[in-house]
């Protein structure tokens, strides 16, 4: 009696056909560099120490789908992306910088850059930088404490609702990891030199993919965790800090037009302070010389006079 088993033929070409169809899917899938568009934080210049709005309660603007948020809301459910920018003239630029670091490390949080500078080398003109990585619901308190170490220059906080995007990468990096593993899976099934280079070069671009999500969830999972202020600690004899804004306009262009004119006055003076002392030596030299030849060149000569 004959066997009805399927011969090694019917299996290879099995195999030939599952392969094809992952390698369709994977290129009709999402791509990794896709990514939902957060919604836009919105902007708070905290002049005032106002009380704080209700969540969603038409304080906030939709956009993109996203209720933008104030940065003095911590709104449950969500995450949110807190930025803080504060500068603050101190009598003591070093002794400041000591009390905001020792109220970092009381609520848990982390100094994650600091700076100082002196450019007239006195205490008085020394200026500070610091970076704060803190909890989100420190965000508020620690910006009201550096506030009280001397007196505000400005203040600027934001909140960006990242909510979608962090579920959107979360739910790409899980269907990532269950293509990898069904490439693998067939990787240790191909039998051919042919199939295993195909399945590999293939593994490898998805696991490719798959780093690039995950690395992009972590990052989204560090701003949210941890809130961000930037801190400037200005002395009693520094100047002030200046915003970016402040270098538009008229008046800004006009003052730059005025530096460019006085520094190619400078520029000018300069080469010709560096050239006087050739101009004199040479005129000290050429002038005398001059004189002295003047006759003989105006002189006719003999064949001349007796033509």
């Amino acid at each position: 009696m004959p066997s009805t088993r399927p011969g090694r033929g019917t299996t290879r070409a099995a195999l030939g056909l599952v392969i094809a169809g992952v390698l369709l899917a994977g290129c009709s899938g999402p791509s990794s560099d896709d990514s939902a568009e957060p919604a836009s934080g919105g902007k708070v210049a905290d002049g005032s120490d106002g009380g704080a709005a209700p969540e969603n309660a038409g304080g906030g603007a939709m956009t993109g789908g996203e209720p933008t948020t104030a940065a003095r809301v911590l709104p449950g459910g969500r995450d949110i992306v807190y930025r803080g920018s504060i500068s603050v003239r101190v009598k003591d630029v070093a002794a400041a910088a000591e009390q905001v670091e020792a109220r970092i490390r009381a609520v848990d949080g982390v100094v994650f850059a600091e700076e100082t500078t002196s450019d007239g080398g006195s205490a008085s003109e020394s200026t500070a930088s610091l970076t704060l990585r803190v909890p989100p619901t420190e965000f508020r308190p620690v910006l009201k404490a550096v506030a009280a170490l001397g007196k505000r220059l400005s203040q600027s906080q934001t909140a960006e609702d990242v909510t979608t995007q962090v579920v959107d990468t979360t739910s790409r990096v899980a269907t990532q990891q269950r293509s990898v593993s069904r490439v693998r899976a067939l990787l240790s099934e191909a039998d051919t030199i042919g199939e295993v280079v195909q399945i590999e070069s293939e593994l490898a671009r998805r696991e490719s993919d798959l780093e690039s999500l995950e690395a992009q969830l972590a990052r989204l999972k560090d701003v949210t965790e941890l809130a961000t202020i930037e801190v400037h600690l200005v002395g009693p004899g520094a100047p002030e800090p200046k915003d970016d804004e402040e270098d538009l306009g008229f008046l800004a262009g006009l003052r730059g037009g005025w530096n460019a004119f006085v520094q190619v006055v400078v520029v000018a003076l300069t080469a010709l302070g560096a050239l006087l002392p050739f101009l004199l030596a040479a005129g000290l030299v050429g002038v005398p010389l001059w004189l002295l030849l003047r006759p003989r060149l105006r002189r006719p000569s003999p064949e001349a006079s007796g033509g």
